[in-house]
């Protein structure tokens, strides 16, 4: 195996491009990422991201990349032995680690070897499935007013944006400057008009963003309705008439993540048109007790 570390994002998106949209769904995370630090090399921290692959007889087996302070990410693969070369490296260089991202066989092995190797535990933070969307389902459009959320929507979407973070890891909070970190990027999205809202009788019900690009098809993220408007169909209506903008735009795809542990969620999206393709775990690794 050989590992290579690279600087260039440009000359790196180059190199893994053809070996990704082998598995575009199941890459589709590495894409959104690897698209904002071309367009930011800071989007993600301060630091510079690490670009790697690993190569097995010349071939490309695996990519992963990593933008400090943030976990680990891994790419799809179909040789998990690639996992235990990357790790060596990683050990190597006295890197630490929060935690690791990846389809659940690799992130599984990654996590298990990883905390064998530096004395730590693991921990679950969230169980998810990579759906992917071709066509809308037009009963899942609605007729309420969808509009793009703009600056005197501020305060409302960063509100909405800590609620979505502190629900999503509620078993397991994250750090206060991290939840900051995750609300001040909406405020770009803001700017950026990828934040969009479904209105009734004026007022906002419910919100969704347009995420990262891949080569074909669009990411679909922070889906939130607050807990006493749900059940009334808005957080559907709100992603269904998203993921159709999203296709009119050009996209062939639309993707997004579930939690498994929320079924609703899991039975609204499939609703939509979006079909399951591959589960994917996010665990952070903490120290033993002493």
């Amino acid at each position: 195996m050989e590992i290579n570390y690279y600087e260039n994002i440009v000359e790196f998106i180059g190199i893994v491009y053809e070996f990704l949209i082998e598995h575009e769904t199941e890459n589709n995370i590495l894409f959104a990422i690897l698209d904002g630090i071309k367009e930011d090399p800071h989007r993600y921290g301060d630091e510079v991201p690490d670009l790697i692959t690993v190569t097995k007889n010349g071939d490309l087996k695996l990519v992963s990349i990593r933008t400090p302070p943030h976990n680990q990410v891994l790419s799809y693969t179909n040789d998990l032995t690639t996992i235990d070369a990357l790790i060596d490296v990683l050990v190597e260089k006295g890197i630490e680690l929060p935690g690791v991202f990846g389809f659940k066989e690799a992130a599984n092995k990654f996590a298990s070897i990883w905390c064998q190797k530096n004395n730590l535990n693991q921990n679950l933070l969230m169980n998810e499935r990579a759906y992917r969307l071709e066509s809308v389902s037009e009963e899942t459009l609605g007729d309420k007013e969808f509009i793009i959320a703009d600056e005197s929507h501020e305060e409302l979407v960063l509100n909405w944006a800590r609620e979505f973070v502190l629900e999503a890891f509620s078993e397991s909070p994250p750090e206060q400057d991290m939840i900051e970190s995750h609300v001040e990027r909406r405020r770009k999205s803001i700017k950026d008009q990828n934040i969009f809202l479904l209105l009734e009788e004026g007022k906002p019900v419910s919100m969704v963003q347009k995420a990262g690009k891949t080569p074909n098809g669009n990411l679909v993220n922070l889906v939130y309705t607050p807990p006493s408007l749900r059940r009334r169909g808005y957080a559907t209506e709100c992603v269904a008439k998203l993921s159709k903008h999203l296709l009119e735009e050009g996209n062939k795809y639309c993707f997004l993540f579930t939690d498994l542990a929320n079924p609703t969620s899991n039975s609204i999206y499939q609703k939509i048109g979006y079909r399951p393709i591959i589960d994917f775990d996010q665990i952070e690794f903490v120290k033993k007790d002493s």
